[in-house]
């Protein structure tokens, strides 16, 4: 099941200046900065030694269509997602491995979504 909030998405205009005011302004770490494609980066911050991470994204990124808000971690998310399907959770956007981890989208009853993240060797 669920275990944690893992990243929280921020969408903002410029990701360099963004990273420069979180880390230079707000006195948080970069966490990680990984391309995800050619126009995509996989951009994190967080205060020193906390959890979760803040993504900084200007648009959808990597096939987590729609998706602006939290991503939860679990220790099994294809468990995970088998048992969400049976207790009638809408599953927006399918289990996939991509090479930046596994992926799974789910909506709330008012359609807010949220997704789980899982390291690509997990599982």
């Amino acid at each position: 099941m669920l275990t944690h909030i893992n990243t929280i998405s921020v969408q903002v205009s410029d990701q360099d200046k963004a990273l420069d005011f979180y880390v230079n302004k707000l006195g948080m770490e970069k966490i990680q900065d990984s391309p995800m494609s050619e126009e995509e980066r996989w951009l994190t911050v967080a205060p020193p030694g906390s959890q979760p991470e803040i993504v900084l994204t200007t648009q959808d990124i990597g096939g987590m269509s729609g998706f602006k808000g939290l991503i939860f971690g679990t220790e099994d998310i294809a468990a995970t997602v088998e048992e969400l399907e049976a207790r009638g959770v809408n599953i927006t956007v399918p289990l996939s491995v991509e090479f930046w981890g596994k992926w799974v989208q789910f909506a709330d009853p008012d359609g807010n979504e949220f997704g789980i993240w899982a390291p690509a060797d997990e599982m």
